[in-house]
């Protein structure tokens, strides 16, 4: 072919002396890569596979900058462990360890994850913050938080909930020292050790229900269960307060305070009003084998974005010996982030 030539394709005529340099524009479009050192936005190459300055600053969110260690330098640090990740996720390929049924059942559970923690996300940035007038109002309901703020220190025994917990003479105890005797006659593995209760960091229910029980006695023996998601039974935990110190938490800080708590309680609450919307939804669609039901009482957040805290079931107070209603008091709600979350 000459270059006085035409080129005919369906509706294009094109002249030869011009199909070098269009086939050139037209490999470039295809995004064929340049094999010189990589510039601007890449900022490596492993195997022609570009790395950028966008998932190098996606690595360091994900991990957080080392102590002492300047941006440049926790940049390099990041991109270097996108290297070395990505070498050996080659290395499980060619083992095919991807295909084994163990692989692939966690990549859906992490992609599931991913997903829901997306949405999650979405549903907290459409929930709307509090007003200043709100946080006053909760400020000026929960006094033992703010105004009468108090620090509770405290000796603890913590032991996780064995299956005969109703037959533990734990009732008459009056102090640790009767609680670690009984615990040690029944063989129950528990800690003895300091600890503190700062009432800014806990469900405020949980603190007025606290200060009523040490207003009738200051020396209450009192036991609440925490239980995490993951965890098979609730640790239980026994205390007794040995001081009481006022510590109060006013001003603009106390305001940010509150309204992050509240925000919090409102996203918990969008969250929970979709997944019963979608329990609502889709009645019918799940079909179970015989014994295998819904559980009588989920413990396992199951939404929850980053950045608010779930609910991690700890009960309200209660003394070893309880009076009529108590330890009846609802599962408590977790403390305030530092920050408002989802935005």
């Amino acid at each position: 072919m000459t270059d006085t030539e035409t080129l005919r394709l369906p509706g294009l005529r094109l002249p030869a002396r011009r199909l070098a340099p269009a086939l050139a524009l037209l490999l470039a479009a295809c995004g064929e890569k340049d094999d010189g050192a990589p510039t601007g936005q890449v900022v490596a190459r492993l195997k022609g596979e570009d790395i950028t300055q966008l998932e190098v600053q996606a690595e360091l969110q994900a991990t957080p900058l080392p102590p002492n260690v300047d941006r440049k330098e926790a940049e390099r640090i990041a991109l270097n462990n996108i290297i070395v990740r990505r070498m050996l996720m080659d290395e499980a390929k060619a083992r095919e360890l991807d295909r084994t049924l163990q692989f692939q059942q966690q990549q859906r559970r992490l992609g599931e994850q991913l997903l829901v923690q997306a949405l999650a996300a979405d549903i907290a940035r459409k929930v709307e913050d509090p007003t200043r007038n709100d946080a006053e109002r909760f400020i000026r309901e929960n006094p033992f938080l703010f105004e009468n703020r108090r620090i509770f220190i405290l000796d603890q025994i913590q032991f996780v909930r064995p299956e005969n917990t109703d037959q533990l003479p734990l009732g008459p105890a009056k102090t640790l020292a009767d609680v670690e005797k009984i615990l040690s006659e029944a063989k129950i593995e528990y800690r003895r050790l300091p600890a503190s209760l700062d009432s800014l960091g806990a469900n405020p229910a949980f603190v007025a229900e606290l200060v009523k029980v040490l207003e009738k006695n200051p020396r209450e023996v009192f036991v609440f269960a925490n239980q995490q998601p993951g965890q098979p039974a609730p640790l239980l935990t026994v205390n007794q307060v040995t001081e009481t110190r006022v510590v109060p938490f006013t001003g603009e800080r106390a305001i940010q305070f509150a309204t992050n708590f509240l925000r919090t309680q409102n996203i918990q609450r969008a969250l929970a009003e979709e997944v019963k919307r979608q329990r609502e939804a889709r009645k019918g669609q799940v079909v179970y084998q015989d014994g295998w039901g819904p559980p009588k009482s989920p413990v396992a957040p199951e939404l929850a974005p980053q950045g608010v805290g779930a609910a991690a079931g700890t009960t309200a107070p209660t003394r070893l010996a309880p009076t009529e209603g108590a330890g009846k008091q609802p599962a408590a709600e977790p403390a305030a982030p530092a920050a408002p979350a989802g935005r």
